[in-house]
């Protein structure tokens, strides 16, 4: 009968243990709730707080390149109308001049020719 009383206080301890160690755990989440859920709300106000920087900074860059969109469009306008009063003025340099412009294409040509070779 010893070991059956044995194994009795055993098997008693240990179910005691069992409750002490599951009461003990359950205070301690009880004690951390709280922590863990100031933690859960400062990250979501950081996330919220990134959101809100996030969503003013496309904000200002729209903003910026609807701003620039015109001014860039009347660049290119300007480039395009140069391009094409110098187009017009050397064709009509080479009609009245052509020897003078076979001249500057030849040297044009010959120093294309010497910087690609030389690579």
């Amino acid at each position: 009968m010893d070991q059956t009383r044995a194994r009795e206080i055993a098997r008693d301890t240990a179910e005691q243990a069992g409750k002490t160690a599951n009461e003990a755990a359950q205070r301690v989440g009880e004690q951390l709730q709280p922590a863990l859920d100031q933690g859960k709300s400062v990250v979501q106000d950081l996330a919220h707080r990134a959101s809100e920087a996030g969503r003013q900074a496309m904000d200002q860059a729209g903003e910026f390149i609807e701003g620039v969109a015109p001014q860039a469009k009347q660049v290119a306008s300007n480039l395009y109308d140069q391009g094409s009063r110098s187009g017009e003025y050397v064709r009509q340099y080479a009609a009245q001049e052509p020897f003078a412009a076979m001249l500057v294409a030849g040297v044009i040509g010959f120093a294309l020719g010497y910087l690609i070779r030389g690579r």
